[in-house]
């Protein structure tokens, strides 16, 4: 294995790591503010910030880790460990863009937090709302175009500098969707804001309308790069043993579900930190447990053992199925 494949298989786990990190410092940042009241909440939470930076700095090491594997499957792609670390940063690709964009619907829902409170400004919408989602749409973006456009097997032909007018519109029918759904989410709110209520049917409309536009948009720039010529065809599905797919398919499920624990029991531990105290009136303050080496041993360090785990198990998985034809 080359270092380059090796790259392909270690970056994308790395990722993953920097993810995990990021949501549970956002959580000892956001310690207790759940059992706080409303008003007490502040409109820009630091935490949303870095969660963001982990996500994307886990998607660049994902999407630099894809790259590595592309520019190797365009060389080697007869390689059966090559080519399975090329399908593998695929996967991971697709993971991040899901997580980032899962980001975006998670503040989106956070930020209903300000407008119950009826007091919500310009800055704390601003800075705590609109700037982490136009800025998580951004990397959507960049993500989508490097691992689609601008990378070493180019899923359309060129034979000129630069973009050539079907890798333009195919990068436009993977924007425009994205671009409007965040112009979409964003008029609703700043509407829901003005308002300071329910949003209205005609609000409905305009935000609709915009992602009804952005998704015809689209598809049309999509269908008119579909008319170019292929020049790298999805490589086949080489023949093997029934027990090999199954335990394959096996080890995904295993090393998903795996991180998903970890993630929950590490979240868990941190916010099992807080424990509110609330007085007859209902309103409650919340009272955080110091770090304990305790704590640290039966909790925390468990949580990311998990996720050390489900890494370890599916980089071994990938370079095990094909160790004996990659050495050949």
């Amino acid at each position: 294995m080359n270092k380059n494949v090796r790259l392909g298989l270690v970056l994308p786990l790395v990722g993953v790591t920097f993810a995990w990190l990021s949501l549970m410092i956002a959580s000892f940042m956001d310690l207790g503010l759940n059992f706080v009241s409303y008003f007490s909440r502040p409109e820009v939470k630091l935490s949303t910030y870095v969660v963001l930076a982990g996500f994307a700095i886990g998607s660049a090491l994902v999407l630099w880790g894809f790259r590595l594997a592309d520019a190797e499957h365009v060389s080697r792609g007869e390689v059966p460990l090559v080519r399975a670390v090329y399908r593998f940063g695929g996967l991971m690709v697709v993971l991040a863009l899901v997580a980032d964009v899962i980001f975006a619907f998670a503040t989106f829902l956070s930020s209903m937090d300000m407008s119950l409170r009826g007091s919500a400004t310009l800055y704390g919408r601003t800075l705590g709302v609109y700037v982490p989602i136009l800025l998580d749409a951004a990397l959507v973006v960049l993500v989508l175009l490097a691992s689609t456009i601008w990378r070493k097997s180019s899923p359309v032909e060129s034979g000129e500098s630069g973009l050539t007018a079907t890798q333009k519109a195919l990068a436009l029918g993977y924007a425009v969707p994205v671009i409007g759904a965040a112009i979409a989410i964003i008029i609703g709110l700043a509407v829901y804001d003005f308002q300071r209520q329910s949003i209205q049917n005609w609000t409905w409309v305009v935000i609709q309308a915009i992602l009804g536009v952005a998704i015809v948009l689209g598809t049309r720039f999509a269908a008119k790069a579909r008319m170019a010529k292929p020049v790298v065809q999805a490589p086949k599905v080489a023949g093997a043993a029934g027990a090999v797919r199954l335990n394959y398919v096996l080890s995904l499920v295993f090393a998903g579900v795996v991180s998903f624990m970890s993630f929950v029991f590490g979240a868990g531990a941190v916010n099992g930190l807080a424990t509110p105290e609330c007085d007859d009136m209902g309103n409650c303050t919340s009272d955080v447990a110091p770090v304990t080496s305790q704590w640290w041993t039966e909790q925390m360090v468990p949580a990311f053992l998990l996720l050390v785990i489900a890494q370890v198990a599916t980089y071994v998985v990938i370079v095990s199925r094909n160790k004996e034809v990659a050495s050949a």
